[in-house]
C-alpha cells in the first residue's frame, strides 16, 4: 500500500542546489549523467529499507508549483532524530520553468554511503507494478539487504557539469533536464524500484510485491 505524504519541493532540490566546491579534476562537461552506484542502507525497526519518492509537477498555466521528483533515501544513523533522518542516495527532478526561489532542476547521488560500481543495472519498470504518481508524492518503502545497487541518468538540455557539494558528500549536476531515471536492485540485479521524470512534469513510480 502506498501512502501519500505532503513534500515541498526543495526536499530533493535542497541536496541538489548544495553550493559546490572547487574540484582537481572534472568529468567533461556532457548532456547524459548515468551513473551506478553500491550503496549501504540504513535500518529502522530492525529492518533495512529504502525508501522510493515521487511525485508528478503541479502545473497552472506556463508555470509549475514543484517539480516533478524521483528520488531514494533510506533511514539514517539515528531514524528518531529530525535531522536527516532519511538521507537520500540519488534523486532527480524536472520540470521547465522551475518554480521560485528555484532556478534549475538536475541529478543527485550521495558518495559517502555510496560507492562507484561497474554492475548492470537496466532503467526499466519490467517486473514491477505501478504507474503515474500523484501530484501530492507517493511514498514507498521496501525491505532489502544491507547493500543495493542504485543508478541514476538524467538527459540535459545543455552540457553539465558533475560537482561535488560544499560538505563534499554529495555530487550534484544541475541543468535543465528533459528527461531523468532511477531505479534500485539487489546486488543480484533483481528489480527492487524503478522511476522517471519527464520535462512536462509528469512522475512515474514502480515497485516490486511486497513494498508498502
Amino acid at each position: 500500500m502506498r501512502r501519500a505524504v505532503a513534500l515541498v519541493s526543495v526536499v530533493i532540490l535542497g541536496v541538489l542546489v548544495a553550493t559546490a566546491s572547487a574540484e582537481p579534476e572534472r568529468p567533461a562537461a556532457t548532456r547524459i549523467v548515468d551513473r551506478t552506484l553500491t550503496c549501504r542502507v540504513g535500518y529502522f525497526h530492525g529492518a533495512r529499507l529504502v525508501y522510493l519518492t515521487v511525485r508528478s509537477a503541479a502545473r497552472h498555466g506556463d508555470s509549475l508549483d514543484w517539480l516533478a521528483q524521483a528520488y531514494v533515501s533510506t533511514p539514517g544513523a539515528n531514524p528518531l532524530s529530525t535531522q536527516n533522518a532519511r538521507p537520500t542516495l540519488a534523486g532527480v527532478t524536472a520540470g521547465w520553468p522551475p518554480p521560485p526561489p528555484l532556478t534549475t532542476d538536475g541529478l543527485g547521488y550521495e558518495n559517502a554511503r555510496c560507492g562507484p560500481s561497474r554492475a548492470r543495472v537496466s532503467l526499466t519498470p519490467k517486473g514491477l507494478t505501478g504507474g503515474v504518481a500523484s501530484a501530492f508524492a507517493d511514498d514507498v518503502q521496501c525491505i532489502v539487504a544491507k547493500t543495493v545497487l542504485v543508478r541514476v541518468r538524467a538527459t540535459f538540455r545543455d552540457p553539465v557539469e558533475e560537482e561535488p557539494s560544499k560538505t563534499g558528500t554529495y555530487v550534484n549536476a544541475l541543468g535543465r533536464v528533459v528527461a531523468g531515471q532511477i531505479a534500485v536492485t539487489t546486488l543480484a540485479g533483481k528489480p527492487i524500484a524503478y522511476a522517471d521524470v519527464a520535462e512536462g512534469g509528469r512522475a512515474r513510480m514502480f515497485t516490486k510485491a511486497g513494498c508498502l
